[in-house]
């Protein structure tokens, strides 16, 4: 049985996890904008600025994800400021 550290399968999660937050922050927008086109008969307008809204929050969160943890030199180990 494969170890759960592999690295290939660590890759292979990072990927799919990349993939399905980008589909899903693109869709929310878009139906979002969609309900909103609806309520206010304003096709196709606001569909667009959701899905572009949906993209940026998508390209976001993937900055966030692969960012490297920021450490506060100036705290000490126990938070409190030196």
């Amino acid at each position: 049985m494969a170890d759960s550290q592999d690295p290939f399968r660590q890759g292979l999660a990072m990927a799919a996890r990349v993939g399905v937050e980008l589909a899903v922050t693109i869709v929310v927008g878009a139906l979002l904008g969609y309900g909103l086109d609806r309520w206010f008969s304003t096709r196709p307008w606001l569909m667009l600025v959701g899905m572009v809204l949906g993209t940026i929050a998508g390209f976001r969160n993937l900055y966030r994800m692969i960012r490297p943890p920021v450490s506060n030199s100036k705290k000490g180990n126990d938070g409190k400021p030196t």
